[in-house]
């Protein structure tokens, strides 16, 4: 017994270390160091057994064998369990990701620090790469182009070719965005040239009432809060002014007379460079818009002159809480041609329809004096006529009074 116990501890503390050690120096961190152990901890213990069986006879056989088989299938679970598991959910997850599922299970998330272990982290982050270059992917095919993807490395291939296939795709749709934002401007601008074409033909006859209508639907296509058309008054050339003749919500501050000489005032000096004026940065005494909320002052102030043959028949203001957008801007020039064409029209019809009614009165002058002149005609004839009676009686009485003195 006392040999058994002394070969046994022999085993356990000596050899057992040592070869520990060496078979770690020579495989460590590899799937063999977990092989070895196995075999070497189970051929330790066999040693110890046969080593027993030999001190004590054949007659211990019948325990010492049913004892070696617990341990070589103790050693036979280990190897399942390190080996064979592990290679088996290595076997699963390739057969997930070949049927298109690359998301990472939980329960696969601690692996051993062998080959294996090394293989399945491998394998993990590339399923991860691909899960990510799907979501991706997908993201894309949402037109989602702000999703953030993180390539695997400097090098990888498909990220990069991903990754420009989406700088290209967002490239195209900010093309395609920009030119159906230029289309819509461009219908904007097309049907409101027509709507106030029409308008400006239908109103003719009067200036202010054409004002009026042209400032209140302009404000409202535009999308503005204020507005007002000031006229060329030209009576007296040397001293052109500008009135107001149309205006929505204008409460006017600074200059409330409401008209303005040529070149006095930013609508004076807009009629005078024959230039728009766009101002961003308002007096707060300048003007102030009027609404059933209150009165506020405006942020932006566009003037538009109304030019025709080098004469400019109007201004128009604008005045808004945002930003007046150039094609609005570009739109404003375009109209104000047409509503210069109208203006000088209504002008000459105004001073033709004066013309005629003077020419009228003169007419109705002319006629009265014609029927006086005719009546004073008629008069110096029946004057005359009497007058020829009376001088022919006075020579008739003058023959018998000669006869009657012979």
């Amino acid at each position: 017994m006392n040999s058994v116990l002394v070969f046994a501890l022999i085993v356990i503390f000596g050899i057992v270390p040592f070869g520990v050690v060496i078979l770690r120096l020579l495989y460590k961190k590899t799937i063999v160091f977990k092989i070895a152990m196995v075999t070497f901890l189970s051929a330790m213990f066999c040693a110890i057994v046969a080593y027993a069986v030999c001190h004590y006879g054949l007659k211990s056989v019948f325990w010492a064998i049913p004892l070696c088989l617990a341990v070589l299938l103790s050693g036979n679970f280990f190897i399942k369990k390190y080996i064979q598991w592990p290679i088996v959910r290595l076997r699963e997850k390739i057969d997930e990701m070949g049927l298109g599922i690359f998301a990472a299970s939980k329960k696969d998330s601690k692996h051993k620090q062998d080959e294996i272990g090394d293989i399945y982290r491998s394998f993990k982050k590339l399923a991860m790469n691909l899960h990510n270059t799907a979501l991706f992917a997908d993201a894309i095919a949402n037109n989602n182009f702000d999703f953030e993807y993180t390539m695997a490395s400097d090098n990888d291939e498909l990220g990069i070719a991903l990754t420009n296939m989406r700088n290209e795709l967002k490239k195209a749709k900010a093309a395609e965005a920009q030119q159906a934002e230029e289309q819509e401007k461009e219908a904007w601008t097309a049907n409101g040239i027509a709507i106030f074409n029409d308008l400006l033909r239908q109103e003719t006859s009067n200036l202010e009432a054409l004002s009026r209508t042209f400032i209140s639907k302009l404000t409202d296509y535009i999308g503005v809060v204020q507005g007002g058309v000031f006229i060329l008054n030209n009576d007296d050339p040397e001293h052109l002014k500008y009135e107001l003749k149309g205006a929505v919500a204008y409460k006017r501050i600074k200059n409330s007379e409401k008209e303005f000489e040529m070149g006095i005032g930013l609508v004076g000096q807009c009629a005078y460079e024959k230039a728009p004026i766009y101002l961003n940065e308002i007096p707060d005494n300048y003007m102030e818009i009027t609404s059933g909320l209150g009165e506020a002052n405006p942020k932006f102030v566009l003037l538009m002159p109304a030019i025709m043959n080098d004469t400019v028949y109007a201004v128009i203001e604008l005045a808004s809480f945002s930003k007046i957008e150039e094609y609005k801007i570009n739109f404003l020039s375009k109209i104000s041609d047409a509503f210069s064409s109208t203006i000088s029209m209504v002008k000459i019809n105004s001073s033709t329809a004066k013309l005629l009614e003077e020419s009228k009165d003169k007419a109705d002058m002319l006629a009265e004096q014609s029927e006086v002149l005719k009546q004073s005609f008629e008069e110096l004839r029946a004057t005359q006529e009497d007058l020829a009676r009376k001088e022919a009686m006075i020579r008739e009485l003058e023959e018998r009074y000669h006869i009657n003195q012979e």
